[in-house]
């Protein structure tokens, strides 16, 4: 049983969700999972396993430079994901 849990997934998803209709680029399925894996590659991971840590980890989200560098991961991957999509 996984007792563990990578929040920047969640990070990445929502944020993406907030953004995706200003990307530029096709909001389809296949585009934004290909946007999201790109940015989880270039983000560094934050695994939790107790929901204090899961609380923690998300509050440490709010910070300006953390939203900034998700939404900067987001971008980039928009653009690779317009110059070449794989739908």
């Amino acid at each position: 049983m996984k007792k563990y849990e990578n929040m920047m997934e969640a990070f990445v998803e929502e944020e993406l969700q907030v953004i995706k209709d200003s990307l530029g680029c096709c909001t389809c399925e296949q585009c934004l999972n290909d946007i999201a894996a790109y940015a989880l590659n270039q983000l560094p991971p934050r695994y939790v396993v107790t929901s204090i840590g899961g609380a923690i980890s998300k509050a440490d989200t709010m910070r300006i430079q953390h939203l900034t560098d998700v939404r900067t991961a987001l971008l980039q991957g928009a653009q690779i994901v317009k110059a070449s999509p794989r739908h």
